[in-house]
């Protein structure tokens, strides 16, 4: 079918031809139904965790959430930004000791742990994760950090296998949904599904192999999601980026080779940089993909070239010291919540697939509000473990044992979107593409 001619297809959860469009307005309900279970979410009284909880309480009315957090005026907080939280209860935890976190599991008698307890930059503690694998609790986190991500599969990965517990590291908004975009497009390009949208393997000869796949991200201001987003933004501008270019490793500074990205009406076109993010290196190792890269960029403009300031003037040293950045955090962030008052907290991903054929493929996923998407995201990555559709093991959000079914989850992820498409062609995705009659045109 030529590019020019291709029709906008509704899915539901019985027809999806190829994925090419989900439209959540109009697909049919995103949430299979999850078993009676208990949910504690750490960090579940911060913007993270709280749209989690959110979310999850929204979805799963049957599930029992438990807010996580060092304080009690956190959680009083919490539930005056969202009163639906005051359904969830509240219990201590210090997350920097697996003793308080396995009494934690132990007393909630946890059936999954989602860890939101940002940043995780520069942290080497998986006191989380261990108590979760001690108790044989299944377990996700929405861990932004290279390191941090790649150290948990390292050191955990065969322990959870042998102890039978499923666990998802960087299962959020981006990294999570975006990986599981760029994961969709991937195997239906392979040719890894059969019929009924399960795994295989395919024959030699069949499908097209992906050579380069660009994750572009965006958000208004902060995105509304707080302190903790400019302390990881803070901590990346001291991290060199790592990117792939024909199969090979490369080291770039840390916001640089700035790209142009059209995210289509609404957003338009922005700027977006070089960070060191997890799903690069997750794309390489885990989709195969030889060249891989990842950029972000921010409203207004000014901020992208004050993080770029602050990567180059900053000494590297304080910039990877938690406490500083801390501190230079909450200094910043009353004036950041003021312009986010101004221009909101949208979010927009594209995600983008070159062929070794010359084709494309792509995605758009646009949201009007970022703390809202990341709270759906982590839901969904909770839907398919409460379902027992996560093998275990220590998994990234595109690896088939994360996720049995994808496209149960992009719909749930989606919720609320203005636009969400997924494998099209890269033009049909542009600002100034027409439709008319059903047809798109330029």
């Amino acid at each position: 079918m030529r590019a020019s001619h291709r029709h906008r297809v509704r899915c539901s959860p019985s027809t999806c031809q190829a994925a090419r469009v989900i439209r959540p307005k109009i697909v049919c309900a995103a949430t299979g139904p999850v078993p009676d279970a208990r949910v504690v979410v750490i960090g579940g009284t911060g913007r993270v965790g709280s749209s989690t909880a959110s979310a999850l309480i929204k979805e799963f009315p049957n599930l029992k959430i438990t807010l996580a957090s060092r304080s009690d005026e956190s959680y009083q907080a919490a539930v005056s930004r969202r009163p639906e939280l005051s359904q969830a209860a509240f219990q201590r935890v210090d997350i920097t000791n697996a003793d308080s976190v396995r009494g934690l599991l132990n007393s909630t008698d946890a059936d999954l742990v989602i860890h939101t307890a940002g940043p995780f930059q520069r942290s080497k503690n998986y006191a989380v994760l261990e108590a979760a694998l001690d108790t044989r609790t299944p377990y996700i986190d929405v861990c932004d950090d290279t390191p941090y991500s790649e150290g948990a599969k390292a050191k955990y990965a065969e322990r959870a296998k042998a102890e039978g517990v499923p666990a998802i590291v960087s299962g959020g908004i981006y990294p999570g949904t975006s990986n599981v975009m760029a994961a969709h497009i991937i195997s239906i390009a392979r040719q890894e599904y059969d019929e009924g949208w399960n795994y295989r393997t395919p024959p030699p000869g069949e499908g097209v192999e992906p050579k380069w796949l660009r994750y572009s991200y965006y958000t208004a201001g902060s995105g509304g999601a707080g302190p903790t987003i400019l302390e990881t933004s803070f901590l990346l501008a001291g991290e060199d980026v790592i990117v792939y270019k024909d199969g090979k490793e490369v080291i770039l500074p840390p916001i640089s080779n700035r790209r142009e990205v059209d995210f289509g009406p609404g957003v338009g076109r922005k700027g977006v940089y070089l960070y060191n993010l997890p799903e690069v290196v997750s794309g390489h190792k885990y989709m195969r993909v030889p060249d891989v890269s990842a950029r972000f960029g921010t409203d207004p403009f000014i901020w992208n070239w004050a993080m770029w300031l602050t990567a180059r003037l900053i000494p590297r040293k304080l910039l990877n010291d938690r406490g500083f950045v801390k501190r230079f955090a909450a200094l910043s962030d009353p004036f950041v919540r003021n312009v986010d008052k101004i221009i909101g907290e949208a979010v927009a991903m594209r995600v983008e697939v070159d062929m070794v054929n010359g084709k494309n493929s792509s995605g758009i996923f646009v949201h009007k509000y970022l703390s809202q998407s990341m709270g759906y995201s982590t839901a969904a990555f909770a839907q398919s473990v409460l379902q027992g559709k996560t093998k275990p093991g220590v998994w990234y959000p595109e690896e088939p044992e994360a996720l049995q079914d994808r496209r149960q989850f992009l719909q749930l992820a989606a919720t609320g979107c203005s636009r969400f498409d997924l494998n099209r062609s890269a033009w049909a995705l542009e600002s100034e593409i027409k439709q008319i009659g059903g047809l798109i045109y330029w």
